[in-house]
């Protein structure tokens, strides 16, 4: 800091004692001219700012002789940062920090991003009947997926036939509630984990539970694929289900059909006793693909 206070000082004294205004330092002067009119003064009428540049007698030198001397030092060691204020971030400070400067304030040349669009959410909305050795089943389903995670619902209902003889139907319900993760996602395979909430509404008891599941779509070949599932709950009761299929691609239709298992447990929490039960059959259905 002393040793640039130093130089404004010697420079000023210098500059004063020249008699003549001269260009900043590093600042190349120009051949003179004849006035063009008698308002703009002369070279030896000592107005500051009003002679024009010439060469000064020390030793050849247009800067005179501090510039002669002292001009490296000036041109590429001054800061010109404290005269901003005064002289404003427009003033000329020598050749290389008038690149330096010109070259922090040119615009930079900004790397091509590729235009990245977030992948949609897809949705698929099915509905498929089918046939069990003791009635009916509806199956209603909603999955939508990110890139790579999602949410499933999925609702069976069966309409069953009293196995005790007493009149009227029986109804049973299988509702499930699965966040899922894709760990394949391709135009040619998609591979889901899936892990939440597993309901059984019975016709004298609801029971609640975890449940786990992993499902797959692949395409064989054209509109061609095949799809399969299967799920697991492992208490309050036990279901274990699973099914397969082919499924036929039109635009955003898909034509699906193939066979269902679901096997159930109530594990003895409704009188003491286990009841089982396992409704198999063919099913058919759609899907809709948003």
């Amino acid at each position: 800091m002393w040793k640039r206070v130093g130089l404004f000082l010697a420079v000023s004294l210098v500059g004063l004692g020249s008699g003549s205004a001269e260009a900043r330092f590093g600042k190349s002067s120009r051949p003179s001219s004849p006035p063009s009119s008698p308002g703009h003064g002369s070279p030896g009428s000592g107005s500051p700012g009003v002679g024009r540049p010439h060469r000064n007698p020390y030793y050849g030198s247009p800067y005179g002789y501090y510039g002669y001397y002292g001009d490296p030092w000036v041109r590429y060691y001054y800061d010109p940062a404290w005269a901003w204020p005064f002289l404003g971030p427009g003033a000329y400070y020598g050749r290389y920090y008038d690149l330096m400067w010109r070259n922090r304030l040119m615009p930079r040349p900004r790397a091509e991003v590729e235009d990245t669009h977030e992948q949609p959410i897809g949705v698929d909305l099915t509905a498929d009947a089918g046939i069990v050795s003791q009635g009916y089943a509806v199956g209603l389903g909603l999955q939508a997926d990110g890139e790579r995670l999602g949410f499933g619902v999925k609702l069976n209902m069966f309409d069953l036939a009293t196995d005790d003889g007493s009149p009227g139907r029986d109804s049973l319900s299988l509702l499930a509630l699965k966040p899922s993760v894709l760990l394949v996602a391709n135009d040619t395979l998609r591979v889901r984990l899936s892990g939440g909430m597993d309901v059984a509404f019975a016709p004298d008891a609801i029971f609640v539970g975890p449940g786990v599941g992993a499902s797959t779509l692949l395409r064989l070949v054209g509109p061609l694929k095949l799809e399969a599932s299967a799920n697991w709950t492992p208490l309050p009761f036990t279901q274990l289900s699973g099914d397969a299929g082919l499924a036929v691609e039109l635009g955003m239709v898909r034509l699906r059909g193939g066979y269902r298992a679901v096997y159930l447990s109530d594990q003895g929490r409704v009188d003491g006793e286990v009841h089982r039960d396992l409704f198999a059959g063919p099913y058919a259905g759609l899907a809709l693909v948003l």
